[in-house]
């Protein structure tokens, strides 16, 4: 069974949700662009398409990097800097690593459920938003969401290589939290917090939907993982390895 390179690299450095942009940039500016895994942009050549395997986040308040996979590895361009001076806006402060943390990751499908919470989902795109809003009842947007989150378990499925030989991969909303407008990319867009069960271990902070490189749709374990039948099962190997 396949097991993910996790890592997770906490600052000790504040800095506040709208401001992960500029963590993002200037990240790549201090990496001299060398690994297209901090960007994903290929040269002049526009945006590459995939799932990505760097993801800049807020952990505890702090700018912090999930690395998965070859992400891991290409990390080094940024840790080679002796000392890390970063402009977050109109500032410019000396970075210094708190925490790093790496571990592996089983991913697969289960047999049970795993509950989680997705913080500023963003899972409509212009054409799919009018969707949504035409739709006539709370049970219809739900399952239209559902197929959207779905979608975006199946895309990071694809790109982690997830093992579905138990079962294909199942998910269901079990509370939306709320919606609110966020900026991004200069404009606003429809966010959701959700509850959701799945039967697919994931790691925590990894990202689902849009914008996930700066902290949309942001992922987190809680309670414990439950059979089909509803009892609380032990599962000491597909709990998240950090």
């Amino acid at each position: 069974m396949p097991k993910l390179r996790y890592l997770k690299i906490q600052f000790s450095n504040e800095i506040k949700p709208w401001e992960l942009p500029c963590f993002r940039a200037a990240v790549i500016e201090a990496t001299e662009r060398r690994s297209t895994l901090f960007h994903n942009h290929r040269g002049n050549n526009g945006f590459m398409y995939r799932y990505p395997k760097i993801q800049y986040k807020l952990t505890q308040r702090k700018a912090s990097i999930i690395c998965l996979g070859e992400g891991a590895d290409d990390i080094h361009y940024l840790l080679a800097n002796r000392s890390l001076r970063l402009r977050i806006g109109e500032r410019e402060e000396d970075f210094s690593i708190e925490d790093v943390h790496l571990n592996y990751h089983q991913l697969q499908t289960w047999q049970g459920w795993f509950n989680y919470s997705i913080k500023n989902w963003q899972a409509l795109n212009q054409e799919n938003y009018k969707r949504y809003t035409q739709l006539q009842s709370e049970v219809e947007r739900l399952q239209f969401l559902e197929k959207m989150l779905l979608g975006n378990l199946l895309a990071f499925a694809k790109t982690m290589e997830v093992d579905k030989t138990e079962r294909p991969i199942e998910v269901k909303i079990t509370r939306k939290k709320g919606e609110k407008w966020l900026k991004y990319k200069g404009r606003k867009v429809l966010t959701f917090d959700l509850n959701v069960q799945a039967n697919v271990s994931l790691p925590d902070h990894i990202g689902l939907g849009k914008g996930v490189s700066v902290g949309f749709g942001n992922v987190k374990r809680f309670g414990s993982r439950q059979s089909e039948d509803g009892n609380q099962q032990s599962d000491t190997k597909g709990r998240p390895a950090f």
